[in-house]
């Protein structure tokens, strides 16, 4: 079984959803997910990190962007300390929206693959900076909300913008990075996507709302993102349903209805495409477990 976690237990209730906070001597953690965005980064120590995509030992300087729906787990901890960064999906239509700007930024919180973890590797005095950061950041529930809701956004902006600029983890050796610049129309239809999973969206319409045609649109498209238009929107949708999966028992069809998925056969179809397996599957091996605060 798979333990949950939950906006409620781990995301502020005023201000932006956004939050940071240090796991100190973190133990065996066993698989668990989340309903929001986690950014891991390894501070000090050693231990396995497993997602569904890759197993691997990680040390200092590690970073995994685990999407909602997604899983991961921790074993064989050694003196392992370790920020997570909480991040509610719709912070990137308003407070983070400039990671929509840069394909570093981009693909930071959204993998070119569907099941795809990203992982980073932060070195020298990047992972110097972002500790820092993250350190300063106030705590989810402070008695003035405005002042440090600021201070949250600030500091956890520093923070993603150093994340985001290091190499992928399989091409920090090679010191490889993606091009310098994200068309203002893809940010565009990203943003369109995002902020309305369930809309029936045709790569027509994209296009006619990014005044482009289908084919130029498509094209721009997969050359960022890795996907079409109508692929990113699939994976979209399946993150929400799997989230809802896990954190409920309300009927599949239903919760296929709410993201645009109201053809319960289209719906196990395209989830299956993104996670592997039919929802009704997911469900059992992932639902139904108690959700102790991370």
């Amino acid at each position: 079984m798979i333990t949950r976690y939950r906006r409620r237990e781990t995301l502020p209730v005023v201000g932006p959803a956004i939050a940071a906070e240090l796991m100190d001597g973190l133990g065996e953690v066993g698989p668990h997910s989340h309903e929001f965005i986690e950014i891991v980064v390894v501070e000090s120590g050693r231990a396995d990190h497993e997602t569904r995509s890759s197993r691997r030992s990680v040390r200092r300087g590690y970073c995994a962007v685990l999407r909602p729906g997604e899983w991961h787990s921790w074993r064989h901890c050694h003196d392992l300390r370790v920020w997570n960064i909480y991040l509610g999906t719709e912070v990137l239509q308003s407070a983070l929206s400039w990671l929509r700007d840069t394909p570093e930024c981009s693909s930071l919180i959204s993998p070119p693959a569907p099941g795809r973890v990203t992982e980073r590797a932060l070195a020298g005095p990047a992972l110097a900076s972002v500790i820092d950061w993250l350190s300063a950041v106030p705590p989810r529930h402070p008695s003035d909300g405005i002042s440090s809701s600021a201070q949250r956004v600030g500091l956890l902006t520093a923070a993603l913008g150093e994340i985001a600029a290091a190499p992928e983890l399989d091409e920090s050796a090679a010191g490889l990075r993606p091009a310098p610049h994200l068309p203002t129309s893809i940010a565009s239809t990203l943003r369109l996507l995002e902020h309305d999973v369930a809309h029936p969206w045709t790569l027509g319409e994209l296009a006619d709302r990014t005044h482009l045609s289908p084919s130029h649109l498509s094209r721009l498209f997969s050359q960022a993102t890795g996907m079409a238009p109508i692929t990113y929107l699939a994976r979209l949708r399946a993150e929400h349903v799997a989230a809802d999966l896990i954190n409920g028992d309300d009927p599949i069809a239903e919760i296929g209805g709410r993201y645009g998925w109201p053809d319960p056969n289209y719906l196990s179809r395209r989830f299956r495409h993104v996670f592997g397996i039919s929802p009704r599957a997911y469900r059992r091996r992932y639902g139904q477990a108690a959700s102790p605060r991370p």
